[in-house]
């Protein structure tokens, strides 16, 4: 019993810095996608859509920029968003006032600047309140005056994991979009403290999976969504100043390109702003807080798992050919899918009634790795 409370202390422990990882969490997304269709099919899944919140495109507004080397030769061409229209647009919503919050999620990367219309556009977005531009950790951002007002607005993924599972929060202390946004409305933010993170004094997570809307569910189809606007050819041309004052009042508004950053999410592609909306949307809700009553449950479901360890025999030894097997790797191996079946069926009641996802991937290795440890004790005794 003292083996089996200690596991479930370390299990518990392990289960929190797993779900705090942005990448190799076990998630098996094809299930979640299931799952999705299945909720909305029963009527369990909840109206997810926001009607707080804008997507300005500007895929489709373009312009190119000459590309040097390190010796000031000239490469070629490169496409960048259009700084005019951009421009014209941020200053719409500077003198309008009436939005909640913008997310700038465009690249203003050193090397590709507009002479001409950069240091306008600066000097504007540095002008206006509630605003936080697009940082990635792999460019210098053009000018150096925009780092106060910017945020990280990166993905993780691998070569082996290469779809959008979980969004990290923080790295290292540095503020993503979503959390950079949260802590200026809300003051509140999230504090790295060695192996755990705490947010208003509360212990939290700094990885969340995120959960996108069941209605959109499939690929992102940007003629379906009413909240979508292209900057230049509907925004600019079609409406007043009054009118996107009026189309912004109290919503954040999302500008980036909808229609080249998409990712791969169990629910199929979806843009990287859309992405840092859902993932800001996430921090609003508090989904980021440990539920200390999930962490007991949890810590429960471990110590029962691992008290039955012990036991004679498992419901799969039972079978006569497992039973009378001297393979070791196949009693490990189904030792695995044993305890990984239970574990996965109690993630799939928590993400059916209470939309809770939970990496289960430690604990069905831990279990295997302790069952066949009892399993050679008892072979040599």
């Amino acid at each position: 019993m003292l083996v089996s409370l200690c596991n479930a202390i370390v299990l518990t422990l392990m289960t929190y810095w797993l779900n705090n990882q942005p990448l190799f969490t076990g998630e098996d997304l094809n299930n979640h996608a299931w799952m999705e269709w299945i909720k909305k099919k029963v009527g369990l899944a909840h109206e997810t859509k926001h009607n707080d919140v804008i997507y300005v495109n500007v895929g489709y507004d373009k312009q190119f920029v000459e590309v040097r080397d390190s010796f000031e030769m000239l490469i070629g061409k490169t496409d960048i968003t259009d700084r005019m229209k951009l421009l014209t647009f941020l200053k719409i919503l500077r003198k309008t006032g009436t939005y909640k919050y913008v997310f700038l999620d465009i690249r203003f990367e050193k090397g590709l600047e507009v002479p001409d219309a950069d240091s306008t556009l600066f000097a504007e977005i540095k002008q206006m309140r509630d605003i936080v531009v697009a940082d990635h950790s792999d460019i210098e951002i053009a000018d150096s005056s925009l780092l106060q007002k910017s945020a990280l607005a990166d993905f993780k993924s691998t070569i082996v994991e290469t779809n959008f599972v979980r969004y990290k929060y923080s790295y290292a202390g540095k503020c993503t979009m979503p959390l950079y946004a949260y802590k200026e409305l809300t003051g509140k933010d999230i504090e790295g403290n060695g192996l755990y993170y705490t947010c208003d004094g509360k212990l939290c997570y700094n990885s969340l999976f995120i959960e996108f809307p069941v209605e959109t569910f499939g690929e992102y189809d940007a003629a379906k969504d009413k909240q979508y606007y292209h900057l230049g050819s509907e925004l600019l041309e079609n409406y007043t100043a009054e009118d996107i004052g009026d189309l912004t009042k109290g919503k954040y508004v999302i500008i980036g390109d909808m229609i080249e950053d998409l990712h791969d999410t169990y629910s199929g592609k979806r843009p990287g702003s859309v992405i840092i909306y859902y993932a800001f949307n996430a921090l609003l809700q508090g989904k980021h807080f440990v539920s200390y009553g999930l962490v007991l449950f949890l810590a429960i479901l471990y110590f029962l798992i691992s008290f039955s360890l012990f036991n004679r025999q498992s419901l799969l030894e039972r079978i006569p050919f497992v039973r009378k097997s001297r393979s070791t790797l196949l009693h490990f191996v189904l030792s695995l899918i044993e305890y990984t079946f239970i574990l996965s069926l109690v993630v799939l009641m928590l993400n059916m009634f209470m939309s809770i996802t939970v990496s289960i991937f430690l604990p069905s290795v831990y279990f295997a790795i302790q069952k066949n440890i009892i399993h050679l004790k008892r072979t040599k005794v």
